[in-house]
């Protein structure tokens, strides 16, 4: 049996096992049960780097960029967590996205730490040593 790719109303694209002769009937999405058409997609043989498939494709889509993880034997002597989850964004092609959300954290704990604090009666503390 070939494996078909599939799109619901939905916008949801799945894989789905199904005999030849039921391909051309539509399949209930396992997301939300509505009817689906059945998508050209790549070839399943190919001599190469895998292809990713869709639902692949989307469950990294939905990863966030900032816990992707290098493997050790990976990193180079010396990179730290920082350097490493860096480069591992870059390599699945979301080094831009890493760069952006992590330069947006930083701003924030910049703002906080900068934020006055106030007392109860609307004053700065004061100053001691």
């Amino acid at each position: 049996m070939p494996i078909y790719e599939w799109q619901c109303g939905e916008g949801h694209v799945f894989e789905m096992l199904t005999p030849a002769g039921a391909s051309k009937r539509g399949q209930p999405c396992p997301n939300c049960g509505a009817r689906s058409e059945r998508v050209i997609s790549t070839f399943a043989i190919h001599g190469g780097p895998p292809v990713a498939t869709a639902s692949e494709r989307a469950a990294a889509r939905d990863v966030d960029v900032t816990k992707l993880k290098l493997p050790n034997f990976a990193r180079l002597c010396g990179m730290d967590d920082y350097s490493a989850t860096r480069l591992a964004a870059h390599k699945v092609g979301r080094g831009a996205e890493f760069d952006d959300k992590m330069a947006a954290r930083m701003e924030r704990q910049a703002a906080l730490r900068e934020a006055p604090t106030k007392t109860a009666a609307g004053r700065r503390p004061k100053h001691s040593h």
